[in-house]
């Protein structure tokens, strides 16, 4: 494995957190744990709104406001508002550290499309979500949405017409549908999540104490300081022109602006083929797997316990003797099993212990330095020998032992941060090892201040410490424990400084105002639902609209019945932008086949700028209407 240029940008990043946080609290080392986090505090919060909340159209803006009346309310709505956001921002940098960081191909792949296909999810369910409040938002949101997902044969006209009319209760019947949609998805994603992470063994699912105490407590504030709040209510009588954008959740939308419906469709439906295949798009070479020997295995089970990704299955052989065998489909070639195992039962072709030893010896260097491929580099020259290895994990503790044995006065070992370790755990089992806390460790007649472990990304310079371990060897500085060096310190100023960050991009993220129908024209909008009648064919004849401005024609389109056979309704949607004046609308509706039905409708009346005339279907006087 070689660290690609992308991977060694984003360490610059990493390393600079790492100096702010500590490598331990590092939030860029725990994104995918803290996309979890923010999933159960968003589900807990959502849960608590749902209880308060009335599904009713007629009621559901009056029973929002009335939950954010309150202080306990009004936190809740607020976490549940940016907790969201944050979801959504914090799997996009999950998947970028994953892009950039080469670990989302070969054995990774799986977790790549699950973590794709989540984030699509998280997008579903936040817009469902939005439209169920009722405000003005909700209502153009929902509008956006239907004429994407019209254009699409299954959908059609009809989900717009819902949210014009004069009868509630078929926006009530698309409010059920969306909540249950919502509690669905949310469900739907606990299982995308369990196959996301079920390659690994013991996946990270919540990040540190101090992250994700900082997060609620981050939240709870930025909801007391900038409670969430509802654009005006909805009404089914009227067009929204603009409305507050959540650009985490409504980034296709402006698109709508400036491209066609179908172009579009044709852009997600590339991008998203783009990254389902991307791992195999972009070629890479897999480490060679291990090579167990059945005859060596003691059955002792710490290379089954220490693979990350579960590679190692404990068998029973037929002589009643339990065996380690390997799953070559799980198995990524970091070499974490060769360093857990004492009896030398499994190789690994690219660490070749015994060439590294005849290398040492050769070189008779005055310290030895193992790093994996993706920590720093020491400087080169002088009595230092340096030796990559493919994760750090390999590095057995006898090796260790054995090493010194040659008259090398020391042994720095460079790993990644433990919570950024390419192969997951190699870092963690190294140091635990070494620190006697997990076997096998290291022998009590190794002289521990002659080991020293240092946790470094590749961009970071050690060149001090290298020079410092050298001059503690020489002066023969002892110690009765393994010294672990790296970024071990929270910078409280610099961290506060960073965390305050997020809060002056998320509230205008999340309340920018925007327009999506010109601010200085009225709208005629026509959208309800026609029973035309049946033809000699058995289909429904189409029907053509017109429209008639000041006497002028406007507007002319014939709509088509529904159905493979025509033979459902026809679903009549569309939008028309005037000049803002006294007008007079005349509309007429007339069945193409049976000419003589025709329908016609006229009003009169002043239209100001950002003002809307619907022209919709009243099933209780069975006619049509003007709504103004």
């Amino acid at each position: 494995m070689k660290l690609t240029r992308l991977h060694r940008y984003f360490q610059y990043l990493t390393n600079l957190f790492s100096w702010v946080f500590s490598a331990k609290l590092n939030p860029l080392h725990h994104l995918g744990a803290i996309s979890i986090f923010l999933l159960i505090i968003d589900s807990i919060s959502g849960v608590y709104l749902y209880i308060f909340y009335k599904i009713d159209p007629r009621f559901s803006y009056s029973s929002v406001e009335a939950i954010s009346s309150g202080i306990i309310g009004n936190i809740m709505r607020g976490i549940h508002r940016y907790s969201s956001a944050a979801l959504i921002l914090t799997t996009l940098l999950h998947a970028m550290n994953v892009l950039m960081t080469d670990r989302f191909r070969m054995f990774r792949w799986l977790a790549w499309f699950t973590g794709v296909v989540s984030l699509i999810v998280f997008v579903v369910t936040g817009i469902s979500g939005y439209i169920l409040v009722w405000d003005i938002k909700a209502k153009l949101v929902g509008i956006l949405s239907g004429k994407l997902l019209s254009f699409l044969p299954i959908f059609g006209g009809a989900i717009m017409s819902t949210f014009f009319g004069t009868d509630i209760k078929h926006l009530g019947g698309l409010f059920r549908m969306l909540l249950y949609l919502h509690i669905a998805l949310t469900i739907l994603i606990a299982l995308i999540l369990w196959i996301h992470v079920m390659r690994n063994a013991r996946p990270r699912l919540i990040p540190p104490r101090f992250v994700w105490s900082g997060i609620l407590g981050y939240m709870v504030l930025l909801s007391i300081i900038l409670p969430a709040r509802s654009d005006p209510e909805a009404s089914l009588s009227s067009i929204p022109f603009e409305m507050s954008m959540d650009w985490f959740y409504f980034f296709i939308y402006p698109l709508m602006k400036v491209l066609p419906i179908s172009w579009i469709w044709v852009m997600l439906g590339s991008i998203l083929i783009v990254l389902i295949l991307f791992p195999w798009l972009v070629r890479g070479k897999k480490n060679p797997v291990v090579v167990m020997d059945k005859e060596k295995c003691t059955g002792c089970e710490r290379c089954y316990f220490d693979c990350p990704y579960e590679a190692v299955i404990m068998n029973i052989s037929t002589d009643g003797k339990k065996k380690a065998l390997l799953n070559e489909n799980k198995c990524a070639g970091c070499g974490i099993c060769v360093g857990s195992c004492s009896f030398k039962a499994i190789d690994l072709s690219i660490y070749p212990w015994q060439k590294l030893i005849d290398d040492i010896e050769a070189k008779k260097p005055e310290v030895v330095v193992l790093r994996c491929p993706f920590s720093a580099m020491p400087p080169e020259g002088g009595s230092v020998f340096t030796i990559t290895v493919p994760c750090i994990g390999d590095v057995h503790t006898n090796h260790a032992k054995e090493i010194l044995n040659l008259n090398v006065k020391g042994l720095l070992l460079v790993a990644c941060e433990q919570d950024d370790c390419y192969f997951r755990e190699g870092t963690k089992w190294t140091v635990e090892r070494y620190e006697k806390k997990r076997k096998p460790s290291l022998a009590h007649d190794v002289d521990q201040s002659r080991i020293r472990l240092l946790q470094a990304p590749y961009v970071r310079d050690i060149s001090d410490e290298l020079a410092m371990f050298i001059k503690d060897l020489r002066e023969k500085k002892t110690s009765d424990k393994i010294i672990v060096r790296g970024y071990n310190k929270l910078n409280y100023i610099a961290a506060s400084v960073v965390l305050v960050v997020p809060a002056l991009f998320f509230y205008p993220l999340t309340n920018h105002w925007m327009a999506f129908y010109p601010e200085d024209k009225s709208a005629i909008v026509m959208s309800f639902k026609y029973r035309s009648s049946q033809s000699l064919t058995k289909a429904k004849s189409p029907v053509k609209v017109n429209l008639l401005i000041n006497n002028r024609p406007e507007y002319s389109k014939v709509f088509y019945p529904r159905g493979l056979r025509r033979d459902s309704s026809v679903f009549v949607y569309d939008e028309i932008a005037i000049k803002p004046e006294a007008v007079s609308i005349n509309f007429s509706i007339e069945e193409t086949e049976l000419p003589e039905k025709r329908t016609e409708l006229t009003m009169s009346g002043e239209l100001k700028p950002k003002e809307s005339v619907i022209i919709t279907y009243d099933e209780a006087k069975k006619s049509f209407v003007f709504l103004k």
